[in-house]
């Protein structure tokens, strides 16, 4: 393997709800017989049983480290610890070459030492152990009292390979999606976000050849099962949050009846084209800002008053026009939608936030540019636009985006033309082979569906019933429209659910269902 490739993959720091016949107040069942729920003449056969690793890994002790590197309190009562294994990058060449994955795990004094872990991947949304900081110190760390959750970060981004292999301009360009300090028109961005791109690629085909095909969900998967060989287990219970769903579904894919349990947290629509996925995140993502802005309005004190949308509207736009120091209208929203996504579920996360747009609207960019960098950080390193460009079918030609542009910005305000530029990223980069969906499950799947998810909307649900359908899977659907990234990571309904559902899989009673917010 080439040393630059070396230098990139290898180096790295080393309240629940009841549920069943008498679901109590936290739990609102939807449909029962002739409305999705399981025929009773045709009782499905048991999920497989998961178990405790037979040869588990060297964790070590990593609260500290973990809640400094993402700027955030460790989690009361929580044990977090960390390690590392090695995995092929080629998952078609297991003696071939290999890199480190991180993971990190969380527990409680209350998780049994015989439990099986849950092993959760955000995928290539953000690192997974950032994820996993959200759950422990969430309402749905309820699931850590029954099950230590293990966080698997994507190979290629921090902490997992960190791949290195953009200049500077280049990222500073997909960043901004083209957009000039000066502010630029959308066919100038678009040529100007075209050329970064295509530069990109070219860049990062050479530091990574013959690997630059290797960081999609399938090969992710893939690391999810060398985890599996390494512990001696025959099954693994999976959580996929947000694109961590294409990962889980992946993993199902290439191998079979080893995801003993599949729960998928609002999750991304499996196999769609480039062009679907974009248009449902833009309309998915504009429906939480607009929970975010009636949200604000009801607190005392919210600086966005009663017309936070319009307020919103009008930072992109200046920011845009190129008259915000250090903010371009991409960056302002990630800014945004990231902050919302992780922020504590306590008023004054959102009246914090809420003061930082309504500052920028007023010029002072100071505290949404640091929350634009923090952003940027978690969700645009090198290794996560390569694994999401690995991944992209159906690519849009670059003259189709002006149209989208505008045709998506009259639907959704605040992310339209955000999404529509975004497809450019991946301008001339070569995709890899996409993974067919799963013929069959060996367990049916657990949907999450958060509603008003600021990463990538809630709208992808919907849009596996074709996946579940060719499974011939039956899902069980949960529905929370709280503002948030993870419904495990935000609702002890939930993380009910989701233990119910481990201990004995397939879940009875309605197959849509409600928790509240």
């Amino acid at each position: 393997m080439p040393g630059a490739l070396m230098g990139a993959i290898v180096a790295m720091v080393v309240s629940s709800c009841a549920v069943g016949p008498d679901p109590g107040p936290d739990l609102v069942p939807g449909g029962g017989k002739g409305a999705g729920s399981v025929p009773s003449s045709a009782a499905p056969d048991p999920a497989p049983t998961l178990t405790a690793p037979a040869t588990d890994l060297e964790w070590t002790e990593c609260a500290g480290t973990t809640a400094q590197r993402y700027g955030v309190g460790r989690p009361a009562d929580v044990t977090i610890e960390c390690a590392e294994y090695r995995s092929p990058i080629d998952r078609d060449k297991p003696d071939g070459e290999a890199l480190t994955i991180a993971v990190t795990r969380a527990r409680t004094a209350e998780t049994p030492a015989d439990a099986a872990p849950l092993v959760l991947t955000s995928g290539s949304d953000m690192p997974s152990s950032r994820t996993l900081m959200v759950l422990a110190s969430g309402r749905g760390r309820a699931i850590l009292d029954t099950h230590p959750v293990v966080a698997v970060d994507h190979r290629g981004i921090p902490l997992s390979g960190d791949v290195d292999c953009m200049t500077r301009e280049e990222r500073a360009t997909i960043a901004s999606n083209g957009l000039t300090p000066r502010g630029a028109s959308t066919q100038a961005r678009i040529s100007r976000l075209a050329s970064a791109a295509s530069s990109a690629s070219d860049g990062c085909t050479e530091t990574l050849t013959p690997y630059q095909l290797n960081f999609s969900a399938g090969f992710a998967a893939s690391d999810l099962e060398t985890l599996r060989s390494r512990w001696g287990v025959e099954h693994l219970g999976l959580i996929g949050v947000g694109e961590g769903s294409d990962v889980v579904l992946a993993y199902a894919s290439l191998y079979g009846g080893r995801a003993g349990r599949i729960i998928l947290d609002t999750p991304t629509p499996f196999g769609a084209n480039a062009r679907d996925r974009a248009q449902l995140r833009a309309q998915g993502v504009q429906t939480a800002l607009q929970g975010f802005a009636q949200r604000c309005s009801t607190l005392d004190g919210c600086p966005l008053g009663t017309n936070g949308v319009g307020v919103m509207n009008s930072v992109l736009t200046k920011a845009r026009a190129g008259r915000l120091d250090g903010l371009s209208d991409t960056s302002a929203l990630n800014a945004i939608t990231t902050t919302l996504a992780l922020a504590p579920d306590r008023p004054d996360a959102l009246l914090d936030l809420a003061r930082a747009i309504s500052a920028a609207d007023s010029g002072n960019t100071a505290a949404l540019v640091r929350l634009a960098e923090r952003a940027d950080e978690l969700r645009l390193p090198d290794g996560a636009i390569v694994s999401r460009c690995n991944d992209v079918t159906g690519p849009v030609g670059q003259n189709e985006v002006p149209g989208l542009v505008d045709a998506w910005s009259k639907q959704s305000s605040l992310t339209g033309s955000d999404s529509a530029l975004s497809l450019v990223r991946c301008n001339g980069w070569a995709a890899g082979t996409a993974v067919r969906a799963p013929s069959s499950l060996p367990a049916d799947p657990l949907v999450l569906n958060g509603t008003r998810d600021p990463i990538n909307g809630g709208l992808g649900a919907n849009a596996l019933a074709p996946v579940f359908l060719n499974a011939s899977a039956e899902p069980v659907t949960v529905s929370w429209d709280g503002l948030g990234y993870s419904v495990l990571a935000r609702s002890d309904c939930a993380a009910g659910v989701v233990a119910e559902y481990v201990a004995k899989a397939p879940l009875g009673g309605p197959t849509q269902r409600g928790c509240p917010a």
